[in-house]
Parts: structure tokens; sequence; C-alpha cells
């Protein structure tokens, strides 16, 4: 009987520690559960937290670098670690249009909850940049403007004298004369234009070039390029070159482009005869003028060897292709953007294949023909468009597990 009792004691001893140790793990159990969902928690208010430091500070790519932005900050009964990198080069500051990785840690006991998203640039472009050519007082037509499939706009008015326009025009105020081709729109919306900072950003990245040491101040039979700067040693990663013309003229003809040139301050300023020219980098403006400009190149291609030169040599190849030869040509175009703040004219038979903004009046005295290219509306350049506004990508949400 002595034994028997022992072991029902034994048995009830036993059955009690299992109660007390199932309750302890369920415990644990909950416990655990508990703080697995604060961590989580935790993880998407660093996350938030990090969308909220990039609407709220304009300046936060200069304000952080690429890596941990917090570390360790206490939030509730935790904490949360906040990174934000840029995916494309580790450099926030570099572009304003690298998208950015927020990656929230949370921290809840012994549990950890690591989520990340990314950010990407939402195109904030200055909307003359939906059109082929804009113009911000006038456009005058007097002779063909070629393309029924683009659209032309003014701020102001547009005038066809004894001229065929063949693209839609689109005006804030009225038109005049009877050749239009296409449909005319009046009472739009003024579109918006750059301003005065817009050459700034381009000046200060860019390659000084010496007004004084361009002979007979025309830039002729000549490469410029990222690799190729005819009137100086440094050379510009991006082709960015500046030339100030001090209130003199400047010419640039027979010459091929592969860059973003910068014209200050010239008396008249002028591209003529053939040039082939395009930027070095996609969506930067090719040519950014200070004051008025007269485009009157022709459609006659480039070519080597009237002109004595190579215009593919190592270095800045075209189509992807170099020699040394001069016995090729080249079409005689301009490719990308091309601005002016004052007046430009147009002669010859000028072919531009981007958008062309012009700060006042257009004056089109003989044929342009003209094709819209969206790469600059879509991704504006530096001083066409306001900071790109930060959006989460959708389905880039994603739990780290290490």
């Amino acid at each position: 009987m002595y034994v028997a009792v022992l072991g029902s004691a034994m048995a009830v001893t036993v059955m009690g520690l299992s109660a007390i140790m199932l309750a302890r793990v369920e415990r644990s159990s909950v416990g655990g559960l508990a703080d697995a969902a604060a961590a989580r928690f935790y993880a998407q208010s660093a996350i938030e937290m990090g969308e909220f430091k990039i609407r709220q500070n304009s300046n936060w790519r200069q304000t952080h670098t690429s890596g941990v932005w917090e570390a360790n900050v206490p939030i509730g009964t935790g904490t949360y670690t906040l990174e934000g990198i840029d995916i494309v080069d580790g450099n926030l500051s570099n572009s304003p249009s690298d998208p950015v990785l927020l990656r929230g840690t949370g921290f809840q006991g012994q549990s950890r909850y690591k989520l990340q998203v990314t950010m990407v640039a939402k195109s904030n472009a200055l909307t003359c940049l939906q059109v082929a050519m804009h113009a911000g007082t006038g456009l005058i037509f007097k002779n063909t403007v070629q393309s029924n499939q683009v659209t032309v706009s003014s701020n102001g008015a547009a005038t066809a004298s004894t001229a065929d326009v063949y693209p839609k025009v689109e005006v804030v105020t009225t038109t005049s004369g009877t050749m239009y081709w296409s449909a005319i729109t009046t009472g739009i919306t003024p579109r918006t234009m750059p301003d005065a900072n817009v050459f700034d950003y381009y000046i200060l990245n860019g390659t000084p070039i010496v007004y004084s040491l361009i002979p007979s101040k025309t830039v002729e039979k000549k490469v410029l390029s990222p690799n190729s700067n005819p009137y100086g040693l440094l050379k510009n990663p991006s082709g960015i070159y500046v030339i100030d013309c001090l209130g003199g003229d400047l010419r640039i003809r027979n010459a091929r482009i592969v860059g973003t040139l910068v014209v200050l301050n010239p008396n008249t300023f002028s591209v003529e005869e053939s040039v082939n020219w395009e930027p070095a980098i996609a969506n930067y403006p090719a040519l950014l003028v200070r004051g008025n400009a007269v485009l009157k190149f022709k459609n006659s291609p480039l070519a080597e060897s009237s002109d004595n030169g190579n215009f593919n040599p190592l270095g800045t190849p075209y189509a992807g292709g170099y020699d040394t030869d001069t016995t090729d040509s080249y079409p005689s175009i301009m490719k990308g953007l091309i601005y002016a703040s004052g007046d430009v004219a147009t002669e010859n038979y000028v072919t531009i294949d981007g958008v062309l903004v012009i700060g006042a009046s257009l004056n089109a005295k003989n044929d342009l023909s003209l094709t819209y290219r969206s790469t600059f509306y879509d991704n504006p350049p530096p001083g066409f468009g306001g900071a790109p506004e930060m959006v989460i990508s959708p389905g880039t949400w994603k739990q780290l597990v290490d």
C-alpha cells in the first residue's frame, strides 16, 4: 500500500510539473508571437519614417548617405533601424532619379523582423517638354513645317504667312493664316517653362572653353565629346562644355558634337552648314543658349572628305564604330533637347529630332522638320523639372530572412 501511495504521489507530481512546464511553454509561445508581431510593426514603422524623411526634406539626398539612416531608435518597447540605399551606384546625391531602397529592421525581445521596399522617382517635368516645339511668346511660320505626327505650341499666338504647317498647333491666344493642315487648339493652359536658373547645373558641372582660344570664333571641322576637347586639355566625362562669348559672335559649322554645349552671352550665335549633334547623356540637352540663336544648318550630309577631317575617331564612335579614314559621312541633324532663352530663327532646311524650347519667339524662315522624343518629359534633365516625387514601386515589398 505504501508503494502504491508513493507511486500515485509521484504521478501527481509529474503531472503537476508537466502542467507547469506546459504553461511556461504556452506563455513563451504567446510571448514570442507577440514579440514577432511587434518587431514586424516596428520594421514597417521604420520604412514609414523613411518615407516621411523623403517627403518632408527636399534635400534628403544631400542630408543622407546611402546606408544606415537611423540605428536602434526606441519605439514602443523595442527599437528599429532604418536604411536608405541607392541601388544604382551607392551615391544618393549624384542623381535625382536614382531609386532608393528603404529597409527597416524591427527588434522586440528575442525577435527581429526585416522588411524592405523600393521607391522610384516619378517625373515632375516642365510641360513645355510634352511637345516637339514650344515658344514662350509666339510662333511665326514663313515656310513649310514638316510632320503631322507632332504638336507645336505657344504661350502666345501663332502666325502662318505663306507657309504650310503640318504639325498640330496649340496656342494660348489666337492663330492667324490659313495653311494649317492639322488640328488647331486655342485657349490652352500655358505650358511651364524653364526659369533663369536652368543654366546653373550645367555651368557648375561643365568644362569651360575659353572663348579667345576659338579661331575666328568658329567651331568647325572638329569633334567635341566626352573624350575630345580640341580647345583645351580638360575633358568632361558628361560631355558638358561651356563657352562664355562675352558679347561676341559664335558659329558652329561642319562639326560633330556628342555632348551638351552651353553658350552664354552671345551677340550672334548660329549653327550653320552641316552638323551631326546629339547629347552624350541621353536625356540631357544638346544645346543651351542664354540669348538668341539662329539655326541655319542644312540637310546635306556632314562629309569627312569635304571637311578634311575624321568625325568618328577612337573615343567618339558613330553608331558603335570608329576608324582613322576620312571617307565617311553623317546625317546633318540635331538630336536632343535644344533651349534658347531668347528668340530662335530657323533657315535653310533644319532637322531636329527631340524637343525645341524657345524662351521668346520662333521665326521659321525656311523648311523645318520636327520629330518628337518623349525622353525629356519622361526623365527631365536638371533645370527642366522640379525634384522628382518618390513613390513606392508596386510589387517591391519584401521580407528579408538572414
